[in-house]
């Protein structure tokens, strides 16, 4: 989490604030500032040797506030997940909800003003204030909710209208996408928000996993590989594709090829190390030979041994896939 607290203060925005020098010890040094209630701000205070170190204090106090959101959101995103999925979805749905949390606090927080700063002349320590106005966070976030929540309905009343599975199920994946984002904006938002409550939402995220799965399995694919490693890549594809929730058939059965193919550069050796780079490229097509999606990903990995080297490729392929497979193909079928 440090590592996001670093990150936010590079985005915060930087305000002017009054800066008297001794004088009587402001009020918010020592507890709340009573120009700055906590009912109507949240707030973060730094001291340091220096102006400029007291004020990035100030913010980063600030923001361990959602930093916080951050930890507890992953921890219930974990609960929900082991509802849903084996423990490899878990982490990744956690890894996910942490990133767009991220992002999203980081646009919340531009607003952060440092309103006062304050020099103690007996040890020469710079304080500093930092206040974020609940009030105008909280419309921020509300009005993410209502645009997420429009999405989602749009995309759904979309899937409506489609006859294939693969596509009702992209268009599915997309008001999933939506509403975890939505999920991120909440846990911003109840920080924010003095009842803790946020804005609850209005569709079962869960429901919409439960219909997009049921839409997998009607989607019966043919894996294969070619290239560098085939046949360490076909069963890579064949497991990951079956723990997306896709069937897996023969080519008499199969309603889509998906491809998978490593173009690899020549093993590299330096100071002891043996490095691979290349590029791992996805293709799905239908039965008539139509490419319906192509993604690509660059490869690299090293290690003390050409066999451990391949062999770290090779897992960092397999994370890849389990992590990015489902929603690269669904995202296949609704691409303009």
């Amino acid at each position: 989490m440090k590592r996001y607290a670093t990150i936010l203060l590079c985005l915060f925005a930087t305000a002017c604030a009054s800066t008297p020098d001794d004088g009587v010890r402001p009020d918010w040094i020592d507890g709340q500032s009573g120009q700055y209630p906590q009912a109507l701000y949240l707030s973060g205070q730094g001291s340091a040797l220096t102006p400029q170190d007291a004020k990035d204090r100030a913010r980063s106090e600030l923001a361990k506030q959602f930093e916080v959101a951050v930890r507890e959101r992953g921890q219930q995103s974990q609960t929900f997940s082991s509802q849903q999925a084996d423990g490899e979805s878990i982490q990744t749905l956690d890894q996910k909800i942490s990133r767009r949390l991220l992002t999203s606090t980081s646009k919340s927080l531009q607003g952060v003003q440092i309103v006062e700063q304050w020099r103690d002349a007996a040890n020469d320590q710079h304080y500093a204030l930092a206040v974020l106005s609940r009030g105008r966070a909280r419309f921020q976030f509300e009005q993410e909710i209502s645009a997420l929540d429009d999405q989602s309905q749009q995309w759904l009343r979309r899937a409506e209208g489609e006859n294939t599975p693969l596509k009702r199920a992209g268009l599915v994946q997309q008001a999933i996408a939506a509403q975890q984002q939505r999920i991120v904006v909440q846990s911003s938002l109840q920080v924010v928000d003095n009842s803790g409550r946020g804005k609850p939402p209005v569709m079962s995220l869960a429901e919409l996993e439960r219909s997009r799965d049921a839409l997998l399995n009607r989607i019966t694919l043919l894996p294969s590989a070619s290239g560098a490693l085939a046949p360490e890549l076909t069963e890579l594809l064949s497991a990951a594709s079956a723990g997306a929730g896709f069937k897996i058939g023969n080519s008499a059965e199969a309603d889509y090829r998906l491809m998978l193919e490593a173009q690899l550069d020549p093993v590299i050796e330096q100071s002891g190390w043996y490095w691979m780079r290349g590029t791992l490229q996805l293709n799905l097509v239908d039965n008539a030979g139509n490419d319906i999606g192509v993604e690509r990903w660059e490869l690299k990995a090293s290690s003390t041994s050409v066999e451990r080297t391949q062999q770290r490729l090779l897992s960092d392929i397999d994370a890849l896939l389990k992590d990015e497979l489902r929603e690269t193909v669904l995202g296949f079928a609704v691409k303009p």
